[in-house]
């Protein structure tokens, strides 16, 4: 784009936009962010806090499409597709099943990688600007139901070269040294080292707090109606004001359907909806935990204990269905027999915004030097937001890596209506 701009906005203040505004801040650009709800919301703050750059990769692994198809059956499963016809989600569903092959995967994760590169400096740096999450560095630990299926999901992460702890699968006594809050349900499992958990509302307040005091516009209940672009600027409308700037950046999780709607394009995003909810516990985990089987993550925030998990594909991302929580507990309650199921707190769902691919969509819209996307992060958006921030703000200056760029193009899913 020439001239480089001067003004921003950012349409989404969940921790992508956040993070975008951050890094066009740092670039020198007047940043605006509109949010529809509150700054955090959506998907960004009841999520597990995972930052594990060593272990990204797409959700369509080879044989995904055929666990969906079961769990449409199955409530309870934890990969759930809701039955109701729709056509948008059919569309969706068909495209994850067709790169849902290991090619495919093989691809998207190596893609994923690059992205990610320098997760952790960049975690770092923002803590040195006071951007805190309360990090975890020590770990993960997997857990499973038995030696077999442990061996096999450490035999997965070997292929991704995964930094992992060098005693190989623990049993027994072992296993129970290494995290004592854990139940008999868990009877092997195995160390995944260097990788941080966050509390993820702590990050976020904690990013939006450092770009007040950098400058940053942030404007809570704003909901976009309209996206104008033409004559040098960009106009944004919104339920709190009309705002004007050079450039705009869509960052709003699945709700970029709908502002990339008011220009006239269809983007190819459906809503990966997540649950969580808080427990107390006699003894807290010492790092996060993965339940392996059970598809479902304990991490340890502040007195309790938060459970997260599922994936849930469905029409309507704002509804809660309680027993997706229940199925949730059923999942994990064998793990933890320390934690007061009874005494649930902070439950939550979050709608994550899914691509076919498992990509996200960050850059220019096809024709539309001035509107650029950064959305579809799947179940990576915190940790993969200060790369993106970075990447986008690379794009309006000039100075982004045209290599790393090209793979995340928003073209490949963009249409006009």
């Amino acid at each position: 784009m020439s001239p480089s701009p001067s003004s921003v906005l950012v349409i989404g203040g969940g921790v992508v936009g956040l993070a975008c505004a951050h890094h066009l801040g740092r670039a020198g650009l007047t940043v605006t962010v509109l949010e529809r709800d509150r700054l955090g919301s959506g998907a960004s703050r009841g999520n597990a806090g995972e930052i594990c750059p060593d272990l990204v990769e797409p959700l369509g692994a080879p044989g995904v499409a055929a666990k969906a198809l079961t769990g449409v059956f199955r409530p309870d499963s934890p990969l759930w597709i809701n039955p109701v016809p729709s056509l948008p989600l059919l569309r969706f569903l068909t495209r994850l099943g067709l790169h849902s092959t290991a090619r495919h995967h093989t691809a998207g994760a190596t893609a994923l990688a690059a992205l990610a590169e320098d997760t952790f400096g960049m975690f770092e740096e923002l803590e040195a600007l006071g951007v805190d999450g309360g990090a975890g560095k020590d770990g993960f630990l997997f857990a499973y139901p038995s030696q077999k299926e442990a061996s096999h999901g450490l035999a997965g992460f070997r292929r991704l070269d995964a930094p992992l702890a060098p005693e190989g699968v623990l049993r027994g006594a072992a296993l129970a040294e290494a995290e004592p809050a854990l139940g008999t349900a868990a009877r092997a499992g195995f160390l995944v080292e260097r990788q941080w958990a966050v509390d993820p509302g702590q990050f976020v307040d904690t990013l939006a707090e450092r770009l007040r005091r950098d400058g940053a516009e942030l404007v809570e209940g704003a909901r976009v109606t309209a996206v104008r672009d033409g004559a040098g600027r960009v106009e944004v409308r919104t339920t709190a004001g009309t705002f004007e700037a050079d450039a705009v950046v869509i960052a709003a999780g699945v709700w970029s359907r709908e502002v990339c709607a008011s220009l006239g394009i269809r983007i190819e995003v459906a809503a990966g909806k997540g649950y969580s909810f808080s427990v107390p516990a006699e003894t807290l985990p010492r790092r996060l935990v993965h339940l392996g089987s059970a598809k479902a993550v304990l991490a340890p925030l502040g007195e309790g204990v938060r459970v997260a998990g599922t994936m849930e594909f469905d029409r309507d991302p704002d509804r809660f269905r309680r027993g997706r929580v229940e199925a949730l507990v059923a999942a994990a309650r064998p793990y933890l027999p320390g934690a007061d199921w009874e005494r649930r707190e902070q439950e939550w769902m979050g709608p994550r915004p899914m691509t076919p691919d498992g990509l996200p969509l960050i850059g220019p819209l096809p024709g539309r030097p001035r509107v650029l996307l950064a959305t579809g992060h799947n179940m990576l958006g915190l940790m993969l937001a200060p790369a993106t921030g970075r990447l986008v703000a690379g794009l309006l200056t000039g100075s982004a890596d045209p290599g790393l760029a090209a793979r995340f193009a928003p073209g490949r899913w963009v249409c006009r209506t």
